[in-house]
């Protein structure tokens, strides 16, 4: 069944009387062409005649409203609405027409969701928990995944296509042996363009997941150990290695369960150590300035005085 602008308009014409500010349908139409990117309906009309909008909004699973323009075109149609209230029309009428369709305030918002939605999809997958069940693990500590989304580089009936390189941190069972925390994963995530505010459904696979077992690491009794302090901490953290500073002074603190007679981890808590700028950043990567490691993490890991 076609889905279109009018049966929108209609919606907001008849919410916005029951509300007591009624809204012509004419001007009702103009206004769902604006929340969807355009000056005038005629406007929009055109763009589907080219196919640079969708012939129905049947196949439209996500839309970024334009609330610019939305509040733009209501005040040269003079209609007595608050911004908050005309855009809460707009959402009732696609949720009433077309409740398949998601709403977002903003391209911003639509990549929070895209990045929640990757999350969801990574930590539901089986692949991934069968990789996790052979981890000796005590929960979730984070889902990582450092991607870019540039709406803007994408044309209409173009699809914005992310290859997503990542991994599941797990929390460390004291209680029982070490057997890796990290499990890698990687993925799809991809989702159509079908005009200039209206996207397709989200399509995130997990194309491969295995538990890190990389975590014992070479000896290297025939050399000196690989990396400066700074530098584990740089790739631990996500910063450049001029912001570490006076983070390496943090003091590890052993968790050796109850027994105390083997580590399993260490915590580093940054809270006091890290700027606000550097701060922020490492909440970019990790959910929290605490943060656990594994029991080699320091292996390998020469001091900064280490002699050149």
């Amino acid at each position: 069944m076609s889905l279109g602008i009018s049966d929108l308009a209609h919606s907001v014409r008849k919410n916005s009387a029951a509300a007591a500010v009624p809204v012509p349908l004419g001007h009702a139409q103009q206004l769902v062409a604006a929340a969807l990117g355009y000056k005038t309906f005629a406007a929009y009309q055109a763009a589907q005649a080219t196919t640079q909008e969708p012939a129905s909004l049947t196949d439209v699973h996500h839309v970024v409203l334009d609330e610019d323009l939305l509040d733009q075109r209501a005040s040269e149609l003079g209609a007595a609405l608050p911004p908050d209230r005309l855009q809460e029309l707009i959402e009732t009428a696609f949720r009433e027409r077309a409740p398949h369709t998601r709403i977002h305030a903003s391209h911003a918002a639509f990549e929070d969701y895209l990045r929640q939605h990757v999350d969801q999809v990574v930590i539901e997958d089986d692949h991934v928990n069968s990789e996790m069940a052979n981890a000796n693990f005590d929960g979730v500590n984070e889902v990582y995944f450092d991607f870019e989304v540039e709406f803007e580089n994408v044309p209409v009936g173009g699809a914005l296509d992310i290859d997503l390189d990542g991994h599941v941190g797990l929390g460390i069972d004291t209680e029982r042996p070490y057997a890796g925390h990290i499990v890698n994963v990687e993925g799809t995530l991809s989702v159509q363009r079908l005009g200039r505010r209206c996207f397709g459904s989200v399509d995130c696979q997990v194309t491969n997941a295995d538990l890190d077992m990389d975590w014992g690491g070479d000896d290297h009794e025939d050399g000196p150990p690989v990396r400066s302090m700074s530098q584990a901490y740089a790739d631990l953290l996500g910063l450049d290695l001029h912001e570490v500073g006076n983070l390496v002074d943090v003091d590890a603190e052993p968790q050796d369960g109850h027994s105390g007679e083997m580590v399993y981890s260490y915590i580093l808590d940054f809270t006091d150590y890290a700027s606000p700028v550097v701060a922020r950043k490492i909440l970019q990567r990790h959910a929290s300035l605490r943060i656990e490691v594994g029991p080699d993490f320091f292996e390998n890991v020469r001091s900064d005085d280490w002699p050149r």
